[in-house]
């Protein structure tokens, strides 16, 4: 997305290019404006009236002296956002007589225009546009208006008018091959809501689509709709966990084959688990005992992490012992099932692993690790972090700041202290948002290791900061 004084230089770019009639810049600018998003169209379109901007397509007199009919659709393209009325009202009339892509769109932003005559010249102009390839430029920038106070109501009255031309099915099965999502989403929505589509019409559709909000219209539509073993079947093994959860709910236990409820009790997502488990024990089955076979089991580490986790979801415990070889597995899922199943039981005699794996663990178990030793912030010291901090690896002297920032307090503000001092830059960004308490004295440890940071921060100036003044450092030597 460009910056508002980028979009002026373009459009200051594409006036000269008008002026100059060269075919490499005219084409540049022409294809801008033809792949900009409808959003980014209006927001040009607002740049290119905006005060501070006003002149970055020349003065009225450039355009009214015979430049315009003569500029093309291009130049009438640009003048139809003029900051003067009376050049967009010429550039519509021009416009309006184009038959090109662009004249469409520009055509379309016209209508969010505050002089009526132009809107009105626009709004005839673009319900005579009733192509199916003009509704693809039209469409997407008339549903981006349909909540403003001017143009909104051009987008049903565009819509009859091309169900007229082509009909219903052909217009919204071109709709929902847009480019732009949220026509997309409209096109699917309208689809299902009137029975354009059918419930075989959505599961064929249900695999080959990306858009989470069209899988989540489609997977609504098919558990209303269609029979239990196309539910089953479309719903249960779709990568969408709404998919799954959906399946569970409309379908009772004794329309589920036990198989897919067993596959789904140690399922990613949490609220799957949930309900393959209410499903399960409702087929007078015991969720638990499966957990613990697939935790023993030799499945792969994910799902073994998984039946762990599954395994406390459903009641049953883990014990502490298991618990920690867990923690000192070599795959990072057991790994950090073992230390979710860790939090709330730590003992001080876990620290040493708890670093351990702090300091050799992936970034995601050195973050659980690291929210495990903040559950228990007094049986750690800096002596602990040490290893970490003399590191030169700079991704585990950034674990330990983490780790000392989040004890909060001046804690944080040491931690900030520290990283500041760091050699790599990267590093030492980190500590320019600093944060210092401000209804707390530092401990005698604390002032201790501020009055030793503080100097070499600000070696000239640390007894007027901040830091300085909250600590009550200012007045020592």
């Amino acid at each position: 997305m460009l910056a508002t004084a980028e979009i002026a230089d373009r459009l200051s770019d594409g006036a000269a290019a008008v002026l100059s009639r060269a075919p490499g810049p005219l084409a540049e600018i022409e294809d801008w404006l033809l792949l900009a998003s409808a959003r980014e169209l209006l927001r040009i379109d607002r740049t290119a009236r905006f005060w501070r901007h006003r002149d970055a397509l020349g003065m009225a007199s450039f355009w009214e002296g015979g430049t315009l009919g003569t500029s093309g659709h291009l130049g009438a393209a640009l003048a139809s956002m003029h900051g003067d009325g009376r050049v967009r009202e010429a550039a519509v009339g021009i416009l309006s007589r184009t038959d090109a892509p662009l004249a469409d769109r520009m055509l379309a932003v016209r209508l969010t225009d505050h002089v009526w005559s132009v809107r009105d010249a626009a709004t005839k102009a673009v319900l005579r546009r009733t192509s199916l390839t003009q509704a693809d430029q039209i469409v997407p920038v008339l549903h981006l208006i349909e909540g403003r106070a001017r143009g909104a109501e051009v987008l049903p009255l565009y819509l009859h008018a091309l169900a007229g031309a082509h009909g219903e099915a052909a217009l919204w099965s071109r709709l929902r091959g847009s480019t732009t999502p949220a026509v997309r989403r409209m096109a699917f929505r309208h689809s299902l809501t009137n029975e354009l589509l059918s419930a075989s019409d959505a599961v064929a559709a249900m695999p080959r689509e990306h858009d989470r909000i069209v899988q989540s219209l489609l997977a609504h539509a098919i558990a209303d709709r269609a029979a239990p073993d196309v539910v089953a079947s479309a719903l249960l093994g779709d990568r969408s966990a709404e998919s799954r959860v959906l399946g569970l709910v409309r379908l009772t236990a004794d329309l589920l084959d036990p198989a897919d409820v067993e596959r789904l009790l140690v399922d990613p997502g949490v609220l799957v688990r949930l309900w393959a488990r209410q499903r399960y024990e409702e087929q007078g089955r015991d969720a638990l005992s499966v957990y613990q076979d697939v935790a023993r089991g030799t499945g792969p580490a994910a799902m073994r992490a998984r039946a762990y986790r599954g395994l406390v979801e459903a009641g049953g415990a883990v014990d502490r012992e298991v618990t920690l070889d867990l923690v000192r597995s070599t795959e990072p899922p057991l790994k950090k099932a073992g230390l979710r199943l860790l939090v709330g039981r730590t003992v001080h005699g876990d620290v040493p692993l708890l670093f351990e794996t702090l300091q050799t663990g992936t970034n995601r178990v050195a973050r659980l690790a690291s929210e495990v030793l903040l559950e228990m912030p007094a049986m750690w010291s800096d002596a602990d972090l040490l290893p970490l901090t003399s590191s030169p690896d700079p991704e585990l002297r950034r674990r330990a700041w983490w780790l000392k920032r989040n004890r909060s307090g001046w804690d944080e503000t040491i931690a900030d202290l520290e990283i500041l001092l760091d050699h790599d830059p990267t590093l030492a960004a980190l500590g320019r948002n600093m944060t210092i308490p401000q209804f707390a004295q530092p401990t005698a440890l604390q002032r201790t290791q501020l009055i030793a940071l503080l100097p070499q921060v600000w070696p000239e100036t640390w007894r007027e900061s901040h830091v300085a003044f909250a600590a009550g450092l200012r007045g020592e030597a």
